[in-house]
């Protein structure tokens, strides 16, 4: 019998100004990237539409599925993309191009796993909401730049085959769009869906409870959850098959005024 821990990792309060964006506006002469999608998802980073890059701009790609569907790849003019196949990738621009992700439905979650990732997401905010109460803190709402930041990151650290803080090239920065006078946290899990191997899967609320107790007991995991100033947050999540085990990768992202 094999039994499996977790992995925990947890970031400090991050200060800052807004941050840049991929895309930049210059002159008539400069590149044009047009970006797409097919049905079942969409292009969360830089976002779809008609935009005017820098000549050798690299520019962080990031599709995301809708619930149901998974990431194929990107078609088009994709020479320049550093991995066709990867949702979290970069494109160079040089020229005038377009490009699509394409999306396909999603047969099933891995094997022996009965919830979503989305499923995940839901319930690691409810329970951090939980641990939060019992201190008379504020609820922590939900915020869509940060959950599209933490679901780039999961995915990005299971795709790129590393577990840490540090942004994979074509990522954006924990620090991305941050407003003057707010500050971020971030908190990362690594967790098997079951305890030992062999041994029977985790269910949904066991394998969130798992993750919020080895959060709970970690100094840096428990400040950023207990953080009175805190008042937004996102999460991201993202299966990983290794081998026999089965792993989520969850990255929280916590916001709030800076004191």
């Amino acid at each position: 019998m094999k039994r499996i821990g977790i992995l925990l990792i947890a970031v400090g309060l991050i200060a800052g100004m807004a941050g840049c964006t991929a895309i930049g506006s210059v002159d008539g002469e400069s590149p044009v990237l047009t970006i797409t999608s097919t049905a079942g998802g969409s292009v969360v980073a830089p976002g779809e539409g008609i935009f005017i890059c820098a000549e050798g701009q690299v520019v962080g790609l990031l599709a995301a599925p809708e619930e149901g569907y998974q990431f194929v790849n990107w078609v088009g003019n994709v020479g320049t993309i550093a991995n066709v196949s990867a949702a979290s990738t970069t494109i160079t621009a040089n020229a005038r191009y377009s490009i699509q992700a394409t999306f396909s439905e999603d047969p099933s979650n891995p094997p022996g796993i009965n919830y979503t990732e989305a499923e995940v997401e839901q319930l690691i905010i409810a329970l951090v909401n939980d641990e939060r109460q019992q201190f008379n803190l504020t609820a922590l709402s939900e915020d869509a730049l940060l959950t599209s930041l933490a679901r780039e990151h999961s995915i990005s650290m299971v795709e790129n085959n590393f577990f840490g803080h540090e942004r994979y090239p074509g990522e954006r920065d924990i620090t991305y769009n941050m407003s003057p006078g707010t500050m971020r946290g971030e908190n990362l899990a690594k967790i098997p869906t079951r305890q030992t191997i062999p041994g029977p899967y985790l269910s949904l609320q066991e394998v969130c409870e798992w993750a919020i107790s080895g959060w709970m007991n970690s100094t840096g995991h428990r400040a950023n959850i207990l953080q009175p100033a805190f008042n937004e947050t996102g999460v991201g999540v993202s299966f990983s098959e290794e081998g026999a085990f089965i792993y989520l990768y969850i990255t929280q992202i916590f916001e709030g005024p800076y004191e």
